[in-house]
């Protein structure tokens, strides 16, 4: 039981800013400590595995004042520093490090009493001989998308070549063979048997000489579609091209990304460990810990998930190229190739445009097809259906042998044929010579008529669908131009940020070999570089993608 008196209390120590640093158990700097428990998520700090040597100030202890009452024995309130039995927080069932085959080995967790070099290259360690950017493009013609286009060009040129021999001359042979028997009386009753056997062989020949024949008609309708087809076959050679480079793209940045997954990884067991190490020494909580073991797992799946997508890119660049890249490490170096990129002029890309469309082209070769219908048209409706008939040999006209010919005005088709009589009579009399000429003209024919009316029409919406062609294709290169144009400038802003963060990790390393930065703060600095590497990595791929679309657009050469 305390006694009340009038004796003068201790003066009560109240905290200023200049007070100093609250030291725990053990000499433990309590501060320091939760300065750095606080900080741990952004790095440097917690990283530091010396304790901040902070001198105390040796504040004099007030002198005890006497007292007939002993004084109250504070006993600390034993809460038994958080026996938090540290709950055997297995440091993170030792967060497995997936194995990749791209970067470097995996630095080892460090204890807070080691001094752990932090990685010294941003880009993974180069153990295989590179593919390079140069080494994809020349690969693509070995690609099965390329020998499809192939053949379907080649199919285009058959067809062509196919339609432009019809259109030359036909020749074959045909003959006949006949067997007649009866009987016959005569005059004085006698009935007489009587057969014959007869037999002819014909050599014909036939060409299409007048221009609208239809074999020539349909000869210059399919070197048209194979204009078109090489002019879409160019086109797709350079989209495809586009599409190689965009997946050489995809795999470099997943090859980065997986770099910097890992070192996001060793960044983090580092910080598991480093908390682990304060948790057994009392100075971190258990939800510190289980943290830390939460951020160092979200790594291990970020390098598992920076994996696979860098072997699903490998893949599908590996199709393109008609490689196997499953193990391949893809060259970063693209500057060459961005040096290499050299846009023309907006006036003569859209001229290059107009030319190379395929689309146009189909829309033009649409139009000369309408108005070869309409000519046809025309033709079938004014001119009557005319045809010249001329034979030489024996026999009658019904039964001539010898040499025919004949002419179709209205479907320009020549023909000729000889007939020779193998077997039987040969034909009574001499040779004679015939001569005929057949017309015919419909002065009402509603069919033709509006034969000619839809042909017209058909002509006039070809000739439409090309001015809406036009207009279209003009839109698509200006918008591609200016992606290109403007793929082509970030390329200069990444390079300058990837400058300047080269500097800060030189910075860094400085600093940390002076003793100023801790291995933290040099790891960051170089995740950071790889970072602004791959964004400019990504930049360069972008530029030269957009360049190939627009060669694609143009038929001009704008990418390597």
């Amino acid at each position: 039981m305390f006694s009340l008196s009038s004796r003068p209390r201790p003066p009560t120590v109240r905290a200023s800013a200049s007070r100093s640093p609250t030291v725990g158990p053990a000499g433990v700097n309590v501060r320091a400590l939760l300065a750095a428990l606080l900080l741990g998520a952004a790095g440097p700090v917690l990283a530091q595995t010396t304790p901040v040597q902070t001198t105390p100030i040796q504040t004099t202890p007030a002198p005890a004042l006497p007292s007939p009452v002993s004084p109250v024995q504070v006993t600390p309130i034993q809460t038994t520093p958080l026996q938090v039995t540290p709950t055997q927080i297995s440091p993170a069932p030792a967060v497995p490090v997936p194995a990749v085959p791209v970067p470097s080995a995996p630095v080892a967790v460090p204890t807070p009493a080691e001094s752990v070099p932090g990685p010294s290259v941003i880009t993974p360690a180069l153990a295989a001989p590179t593919f390079t950017f140069q080494q994809a493009l020349a690969g693509l013609t070995a690609s099965a998308q390329y020998r499809q286009l192939q053949l379907t060009l080649s199919a285009a040129q058959v067809q062509a070549q196919a339609a432009q021999a019809s259109a030359g001359l036909t020749a074959g042979v045909s003959g006949t063979l006949g067997y007649a028997s009866g009987s016959s009386t005569d005059s004085s009753g006698v009935v007489a048997d009587t057969s014959s056997l007869s037999g002819t062989v014909v050599a014909s020949a036939s060409l299409p000489v007048l221009p609208w024949a239809t074999a020539n008609l349909n000869a210059q309708a399919a070197q048209r579609s194979y204009a078109v087809a090489q002019v879409s076959f160019a086109q797709n050679v350079a989209f495809l091209k586009t599409s190689l480079e965009l997946a050489y793209g995809r795999a470099v940045t997943a090859q980065l990304n997986l770099s910097i997954a890992q070192n996001g990884l060793t960044l983090s067991q580092r910080q598991l460990a480093q908390v682990t190490a304060f948790q057994a020494d009392n100075n971190a909580t258990v939800q510190s810990v289980q943290a830390a073991q939460s951020a160092a797992q979200t790594a291990a799946v970020a390098v598992v998930s920076a994996r696979n997508e860098l072997d699903s890119a490998r893949r599908a660049l590996g199709t393109l190229v008609g490689h196997d890249l499953s193990a391949a490490v893809l060259s970063t170096d693209l500057s060459a190739a961005v040096a290499g990129v050299a846009l023309p002029t907006q006036a003569a890309a859209l001229v290059g445009a107009q030319a190379f469309s395929p689309l146009l082209a189909n829309a033009r070769k649409a139009v000369t097809d309408a108005q070869v219908a309409v000519t046809t048209a025309e033709r079938n409706r004014r001119l009557p259906a005319t045809s010249v008939n001329a034979s030489y040999g024996p026999g009658s006209s019904s039964a001539r042998s010898g040499l025919s010919t004949s002419l179709n005005v209205q479907t320009g088709l020549l023909s000729a044929s000889y007939t020779q009589p193998v077997l039987g009579s040969s034909g009574n009399g001499g040779a004679s010579f015939a001569l005929g000429l057949s017309a015919s003209f419909n002065v009402l024919d509603p069919a033709a008529d509006g034969a000619l009316k839809l042909a017209q029409v058909q002509l006039q919406q070809a000739q439409t669908a090309v001015a809406v062609q036009q207009d279209s294709v003009a839109q698509t290169l200006v918008d591609a131009y200016s992606a290109a144009q403007v793929a082509a400038q970030s390329v200069a802003a990444r390079a300058s940020s990837v400058t300047a963060y080269t500097t800060a990790l030189t910075t860094a390393r400085a600093r940390q070999a002076a003793g100023l930065a801790t291995e933290t703060e040099v790891l960051n600095a170089e995740i950071a570089l790889a970072q602004a590497a791959r964004d400019l990595n990504s930049a360069q791929v972008l530029a030269l993608t957009t360049a190939a679309q627009l060669s694609g657009l143009t038929g001009l050469s704008g990418a390597p």
